[in-house]
């Protein structure tokens, strides 16, 4: 008389239904995964105009533009152009004071105060 856990024989008397009935859910979600992939992912090429000549003629005119176009070199004043300002170096000095005091202070909190 041997003694079977019943836990073990229900698992394996449910075990093949189990299986079917996640079959057709499986099934369904690979399908809705496809068609969602093909809606999206995909993008169909380009059509190829049938008049390519006015194209062309706009995409000359594009490049020459350029050639066609004139503007006063001026020369501007831009305040980030490698050379060491006043302001650059004030601000250095506030920036990693300011950030020195927090750490500083952050510090102090969390180990001497124990928080």
């Amino acid at each position: 008389a041997q003694r079977t856990c019943p836990a073990k024989s229900r698992v394996r008397s449910r075990s093949p239904a189990t299986a079917r009935s996640a079959l057709l859910p499986a099934i369904l979600l690979a399908a809705l995964s496809v068609l969602a992939l093909r809606s999206v992912a995909f993008v169909p090429a380009p059509s190829v105009p049938r008049n390519v000549a006015p194209a062309a003629a706009a995409a000359l005119a594009a490049a020459a533009l350029p050639f066609a176009a004139s503007a006063a070199d001026e020369l501007l004043e831009y305040n980030m152009a490698g050379e060491f300002t006043s302001f650059m170096t004030g601000g250095y000095f506030v920036v990693t004071l300011g950030y020195t005091a927090i750490s500083f202070v952050s510090y102090l909190l969390l180990t001497k105060l124990k928080i």
